[in-house]
């Protein structure tokens, strides 16, 4: 299966935190290095850590990644996806968002594949580290293969709209970098969650494990995209608001997002 899977042109557009870290995690795992492509915003300071990490020479355009790859990553900012226009792909071509906030209909009419899959991980950190956790929708043989691959303990989600309860879960090592987990309050916060999605207080508890123990504020700022949901949570909570009312606020912004 993997031999398999290594035949295929991977592009990721994207190349900030998410995008590089995939990069770097598929050549760690053996993957084609002439098979991987990268796309990025043309941002010096994005150069500069492709070149540090040795992988400016992927660096192609987006219309190449689209016209030579059988496998799209997106990593992009949600709110910057618009503005990468139509892709015009074939409908087979597997497309992998890793985007929070925005709908597999929205994908599947930017780019014209029919064969859409979401995943939202818990940062660019643990994907490296191979601990990352996930929730993904729908299932999808051959990028269940990569995820495997990547060593990512991913939950196969009943229905897209359970999407938004992993978008704060990949959020909540950043949180427990700022709040203590283990108080009552914050407890019953993550319980009122798990009402509505019954996964979510062992994803939590995962989470938990994630935290790094030093360098906790470097930790969360690589992991808050600007405007992102795991952004408007940190905001909150040092505004004094509850953790309750932060995830809430982090569901707003991602529909907001969406």
């Amino acid at each position: 299966m993997k031999d398999d899977l290594f035949k295929n042109n991977i592009g990721i557009i994207g190349a900030g935190h998410i995008g590089q870290a995939l990069a770097l995690s598929l050549l760690e795992k053996k993957y084609p290095r002439e098979n991987i492509q990268l796309s990025y915003n043309g941002s010096i300071f994005t150069f500069s850590d492709l070149y540090d990490n040795n992988l400016d020479e992927l660096i192609h355009n987006n219309s190449d990644i689209v016209k030579s790859c059988s496998i799209i990553i997106l990593s992009v900012p949600p709110q910057n996806f618009r503005q990468i226009g139509e892709f015009g792909l074939d409908e087979d071509v597997l497309v992998i968002s890793f985007m929070a906030g925005i709908s597999i209909d929205t994908i599947k009419r930017q780019t014209g594949s029919n064969n859409v899959v979401r995943i939202i991980p818990t940062g660019p950190g643990t994907i490296r580290n191979y601990n990352a956790i996930a929730g993904v929708y729908p299932e999808n043989k051959k990028a269940n293969t990569i995820f495997k691959l990547l060593e990512i303990d991913y939950y196969v989600l009943d229905n897209e709209n359970q999407m938004k309860y992993m978008v704060l879960a990949g959020c909540l090592p950043a949180v427990y970098s700022v709040v203590d987990a283990q108080l009552d309050e914050n407890k019953e916060a993550i319980g009122k969650i798990a009402e509505e999605f019954s996964d979510f207080i062992e994803i939590s508890s995962k989470a938990e494990k994630l935290v790094p123990k030093s360098n906790k504020e470097e930790f969360v700022k690589e992991v808050s995209t600007p405007g992102g949901v795991t952004e408007a949570i940190i905001n909150s909570l040092s505004e004094g608001k509850s953790l309750y009312d932060s995830l809430i606020k982090g569901l707003e912004r991602n529909e907001e997002l969406s």
